[in-house]
């Protein structure tokens, strides 16, 4: 087996796991949308809270539990900004990832074209020394 040959299998399974990392990325990326998502929910959740709130007058009674439940919301809206934040980290680790494992399939596949062309150049060698060579046993041939 030529060595570009063997270089070709090494050069298959970076792509595999190239391509791995680019679905896990795509993942990734949509979690981060997800998560972007359910902030907005919170957020348009509140700000219709609030809205009601204004239209309706609360008793005492009333104000302390929407305090209580503002607070919660709010609580609720700040751990989904940590989650993005993580999923957000979670997706750049994903991207460094693929972008190594894209540079490495790339190199591989150049050492491999760099072999296949060195292959050709000795095969195109021998082939033209065997013409050269049936050349000379024809004339040699036709001398005597």
């Amino acid at each position: 087996m030529k060595r570009s040959q063997r270089i070709q299998k090494l050069v298959e399974l970076s792509q595999k796991k190239e391509d791995n990392v680019a679905r896990l990325l795509a993942r990734q990326k949509a979690k981060v949308e997800q998560e972007k998502q359910k902030l907005e929910q919170l957020q348009e959740y509140a700000s219709q809270y609030e809205s009601e709130r204004n239209l309706l007058g609360l008793s005492p009674y009333l104000v302390t539990n929407y305090q209580h439940f503002v607070s919660r919301l709010e609580q609720a809206m700040q751990q989904q900004k940590g989650a993005i934040s993580q999923s957000e980290h979670q997706a750049n680790q994903a991207q460094n990832q693929w972008l190594s494992a894209r540079a490495k399939t790339k190199s591989m596949d150049l050492v491999k074209g760099k072999h296949a062309e060195q292959e050709r150049k000795i095969e195109d060698k021998q082939e033209q020394k065997q013409i050269d060579e049936f050349a000379m046993l024809k004339f040699m041939r036709s001398d005597y």
